[in-house]
């Protein structure tokens, strides 16, 4: 097992201020009737000083996010010079002083899993509060190893790989502490690792061809794609309730599909509905729908539209566990929407 902490990797993190206290917890839940009625009020997210950009690869649902900062770049998306940050409420608290380590996700606790680049290769990392990053444990057969999700409860899951062909899924989980399982993947290639909820079920995709639930007990299931040209596209799972996209027969225009924890699918929303991303604490879809021409952020409750609460282009990330908080970038910089 390699373990590193503090020494030559803390100094690749700055500290912008000490990380506060735990969370208190999430405010009362959003009713549809108070989602509807919400008036949306935006703030733009602190960006360090001589940066201009930023963008977001994982959120907590509530008070915490990941992702990187920069500069624009002049032409097409992306950041110059990128390094990884952590935001705690719009503050920026923690930032890569390199172009690693990478932050891929945190959570409710503040705990950071990504990956440090030494020595030509990848290492599976969490971050502490103080900016020290330790290694996850990893098979000595490995050459690289990947933190992609973590859950609340603190299981953590990812990749480890050996050479560049073989890949295989590692959870480390938060009730065995220092050790990790490796898990037997579906017979396919092209496989992404989507999302992770707190009972530990794990979302993949694969392309191509299929979509698939690993459930608590260690088993694969399929999600079903009725009426699909190809295959579902999930994007978040919550309690074992998965969101994502369809893209239904006869012509193939994409939905917002909702499935159960075995993969059955629940339901279809369709136009102005394209594609569900983010599940709220209390059932709340937020995703993207067509208005005219262009796509904006919608809110679904029970397969009905109840809000459309942003304007502008906005890239979502993630709808709050309250429901009141939508969580984004937009035009290029990190920002929330909150309803009041």
């Amino acid at each position: 097992m390699l373990k590193r902490q503090a020494g030559r990797l803390l100094a690749a993190v700055v500290l912008g201020a000490a990380l506060v206290s735990l969370p208190t917890g999430q405010a009362g839940a959003a009713g549809t009737t108070g989602i509807a009625a919400c008036t949306w009020q935006k703030t733009l997210w602190e960006l360090p000083e001589g940066t201009e950009a930023g963008e977001i690869n994982g959120y907590d649902g509530g008070r915490y996010a990941v992702g990187n900062t920069g500069l624009d770049f002049a032409w097409g998306d992306g950041l110059v010079d990128p390094r990884a940050t952590l935001w705690d409420n719009g503050r920026v608290v923690m930032r890569g002083a390199g172009q690693v380590p990478y932050f891929n996700d945190v959570n409710a606790s503040g705990l950071v899993v990504g990956a440090m680049y030494l020595n030509q290769r990848f290492y599976a990392i969490t971050v502490a509060h103080d900016g020290t990053m330790t290694d996850l444990p990893a098979n000595p057969a490995w050459t690289s190893s990947w933190a992609s999700w973590v859950n609340n409860r603190g299981d953590i899951i990812g990749w480890g790989t050996i050479g560049s062909a073989k890949s295989r899924m590692v959870v480390w989980p938060a009730n065995a502490p220092g050790t990790y399982r490796e898990v037997t993947m579906p017979d396919a290639h092209g496989v992404s690792l989507v999302d992770v909820d707190e009972q530990g079920r794990v979302i993949i995709g694969v392309s191509p061809g299929g979509s698939y639930v690993l459930t608590p007990a260690g088993q694969w299931t399929t999600l079903a794609a009725p009426g699909v040209k190809g295959a579902g596209i999930p994007r978040d799972i919550r309690d074992g309730r998965v969101v994502g996209r369809l893209d239904i027969a006869p012509n193939y225009g994409g939905a917002v599909a909702e499935w159960d924890a075995q993969g059955a699918v629940v339901r279809t929303i369709g136009r102005p509905a394209v594609e569900g991303i983010s599940l709220g604490g209390n059932g709340t879809i937020a995703g993207y729908g067509f208005v005219g021409s262009s796509q904006r952020v919608m809110l679904w409750r029970d397969g009905v539209m109840v809000a459309q609460p942003i304007a502008a282009r906005f890239e979502l990330t993630g709808l709050s566990d309250d429901e009141r908080t939508i969580v984004g970038v937009e035009a290029d910089r990190p920002a929330h929407y909150r309803c009041s």
